[in-house]
């Protein structure tokens, strides 16, 4: 029986359940249509195996995953956030011995240093931290991937998650493209996140689930929409519940404790908490400024929720503006609250996009679609 290895910088545990979850979410479906997957996480620590919901994790450095490849064989090697250290277990093995290797590129180890430079704006000395690290991580990083991609001894493939992502955030930032790619979503799970019918009145009732620890989940920019929206002679009918945990919080929420409207939920919500408050909610409030997929926006539509959002990264591949939610340019708030207003005005429209929405982005990244995608890159795409 055939072998695979998933190598990644983290894993999920009984300790830490929100580890890269998505990983395992990933691990359980490959093993349910029958692929044997083993699981290694990169670390320099001395960690004990761990077991979680029937996955066995072993902990490695790289050397020990040099070792480890030479004594198990295995047909393909899945890596998740990759690096120089996590790669050098495969550049150990003779180019016979070497297997079929898959490398997912998700976000900040693909992007440049200066990518997300409005979170620099408020704090110089996160900017002094990036302008260091730029030499010693991230122009290593960059070469890094960029051998990666033009090596012609290694049978490697890559999976962007949002095809913009690659074109606007990977492409110019590498600045190659590897001979095999695909594109594959993150899995927008419906099971958890499943379609509950909105009427009319839901349209009122909105709400923002975001961390608040950088100025890219653009919180900032939720507060000022609510602020101008309280112009509007039907504000006071209008519901907003914020939640999120961070650095930030206190002070963006501190302008909006003004409004009886706006009910404050300070806390980091779990996972299985985030349903119920779909289900409470018709709109889904997620201002961005950088997002390679968002993974956020996907649930809350899969919910049935209207998602309200901008047109930047890989946001336009999976919202088409007036039929599966609402989008507006890069930090515009007047776009934003005329799209609310819009969802206001329009109460059959706000219901006919529910739907769509939900529809929608499980035909693009439903949990089937996504691993069938997925299994035959990790079985069959080596041709």
């Amino acid at each position: 029986m055939e072998k695979y290895l998933l190598i990644s910088n983290a894993y999920p545990t009984l300790d830490n359940l929100y580890s890269n979850s998505f990983l395992h979410r990933r691990v359980k479906a490959y093993q349910d249509k029958g692929l044997k997957v083993d699981v290694v996480v990169l670390t320099t620590r001395v960690i004990k195996d761990k077991f979680y919901d029937g996955v066995h994790i072993k902990y490695m450095d790289e050397y020990q995953i040099a070792s480890y490849l030479k004594q198990n064989a295995y047909q393909t090697v899945m890596m998740h956030f990759v690096n120089p250290k996590m790669f050098h277990g495969i550049d150990a093995l003779s180019k016979e011995e070497r297997p079929n290797i898959v490398v997912w590129l998700h976000g900040f180890e693909a992007e440049a240093w200066h990518r997300r430079y409005y979170n620099f704006l408020e704090n110089i000395s996160q900017l002094d931290s990036a302008l260091e690290r730029k030499d010693s991580v991230f122009e290593p990083q960059r070469e890094f991937l960029k051998e990666l991609m033009t090596r012609d001894d290694l049978n490697i493939k890559f999976v962007y998650v949002s095809k913009r992502f690659k074109e606007l955030y990977v492409d110019p930032y590498v600045g190659v493209v590897p001979e095999k790619f695909t594109i594959i979503h993150n899995i927008i799970d419906g099971e958890l996140f499943t379609y509950q019918k909105k009427d009319r009145h839901d349209r009122l009732k909105i709400c923002s689930i975001r961390p608040f620890t950088a100025r890219n989940y653009a919180n900032d920019i939720t507060a000022d929409v609510i602020k101008q929206l309280s112009k509007k002679r039907y504000f006071k009918k209008l519901e907003f519940n914020i939640y999120g945990d961070g650095k930030l919080f206190n002070v963006i929420t501190n302008s909006l404790q003004q409004f009886d409207n706006v009910h404050l939920h300070k806390g980091f919500v779990q996972q299985d908490e985030i349903p119920k408050i779909h289900a409470e909610h018709g709109i889904f409030l997620g201002p961005s400024r950088h997002d390679s997929q968002g993974v956020s926006l996907g649930e809350a539509m899969s919910s049935g929720l209207v998602p309200v959002t901008n047109a930047i990264g890989g946001i336009p591949e999976f919202i088409e503006h007036k039929k599966t939610g609402m989008l507006a340019k890069r930090d515009d708030v007047k776009e934003m609250v005329d799209n609310i207003d819009y969802l206001y005005k329009n109460p059959k429209q706000f219901k006919k996009m529910s739907k769509n929405a939900s529809v929608s982005i499980q035909e693009q990244a439903g949990l089937e679609t996504v691993i069938n995608k997925e299994i035959e890159v990790i079985v069959n795409g080596w041709s």
